[in-house]
């Protein structure tokens, strides 16, 4: 009888639609550096996954004190490894500003165009992340955001959006699609997106990405279109199906996303011209070297501390055993 039951398929594997768009877009971020082609954008995509992960890795149930804690941790392990890749290339090649070492080129820096605004994603960031740590710090809206989980992040975004269309200007240059302050409202969206769990939920993120996104970006359409593209993909699918080697190549490069785009700048440079295919696998590569550097270093300081928790609880060492001197 066994052999007259239809027997199941192997269900593919799938990957998290959160991890897919990190993947695609660091790719898409340093193959338009290396002019590969021209796919701009990928980067407002992260800056909406980062808040659709904000939510859902640190907006749990616990305590205001341990999402604070949580979320500084991950606030350094992003401005860390930044800030001495950073310093390490100015001590060495005197390129950039040192302003820049310590993440502060938004704040400090000149205006207008320099190099140091290569890395005003990791800024945007780093700058927005704290920003919502102090705001969730306050009591009351802390309570407000645990109350109301939907409507807080959109409320965020309708703030986010007094920057976006200059009724609060901050910079009216073509910076300010660069600015941590004017793109605040791609952060909002995604935590939006995290907190949609009806159909209403995701049509109302959806229409907000279809109304403001177009204009943003100075009449760049195909850009508007990978962000809107990226952003309702969030909203609508949890995961996607894919084969097992590409959800494996999407994990790692998801993973260290961050690390490809501190480093890519100082790889492909030199390769750009002559060499732009190899230029992108190098900068992938160096950049998946560098957070398997960090993580290893993480890991190894995780293990010295938790040895050292056991030695002050644990009684290692025997006691002496008593003489007949000691025992009188």
């Amino acid at each position: 009888i066994r052999d007259f039951t239809p027997r199941r398929g192997r269900r593919r594997p799938s990957v998290e639609t959160n991890v897919l768009l990190r993947a695609v877009a660091i790719v898409l971020i340093a193959g338009s550096h290396i002019h590969l082609f021209t796919l701009l954008g990928g980067a407002h995509v992260l800056l909406g996954v980062a808040g659709y992960n904000f939510a859902r890795f640190h907006l749990s149930s616990a305590g205001r004190n341990e999402r604070l804690r949580h979320t500084l941790v991950s606030v350094g392990r992003i401005a860390v490894p930044s800030m001495v890749w950073l310093g390490c290339v100015i001590a060495l090649t005197g390129e950039y500003r040192i302003t820049s070492a310590f993440l502060l080129n938004g704040i400090l820096g000149p205006p207008g165009w320099t190099i140091e605004w290569r890395y005003w994603f990791v800024e945007a960031i780093v700058y927005i992340l704290l920003a919502v740590v102090v705001l969730l710090c306050i009591p009351l809206v802390d309570r407000t955001e645990r109350t109301y989980p939907f409507l807080f992040p959109m409320g965020l975004v309708a703030v986010g959006l007094l920057t976006r269309y200059g009724v609060i200007d901050i910079d009216d240059t073509r910076n300010r699609i660069l600015t941590a302050s004017v793109v605040f409202w791609f952060f909002a969206l995604g935590w939006a997106a995290a907190k949609a769990t009806t159909m209403w939920h995701r049509i109302c993120v959806t229409a907000a990405i279809v109304a403001t996104v177009p204009g943003f970006f100075f009449g760049d359409t195909s850009r508007e279109i990978i962000v809107i593209g990226g952003l309702c993909l969030l909203v609508w699918l949890r995961s996607v199906r894919c084969p097992t080697v590409l959800s494996r190549v999407a994990g790692v490069l998801a993973s260290a996303s961050l690390y490809i785009y501190v480093t890519h700048f100082q790889v492909y440079l030199p390769l750009r011209d002559d060499h732009p295919w190899p230029a992108l696998a190098l900068s992938l590569l160096v950049g998946v070297l560098y957070w398997q550097a960090v993580t290893f270093v993480l890991q190894r300081d995780r293990r010295a501390a938790l040895w050292s928790a056991a030695r002050r609880v644990l009684p290692w060492e025997r006691p002496p055993i008593p003489t007949p001197n000691t025992a009188r």
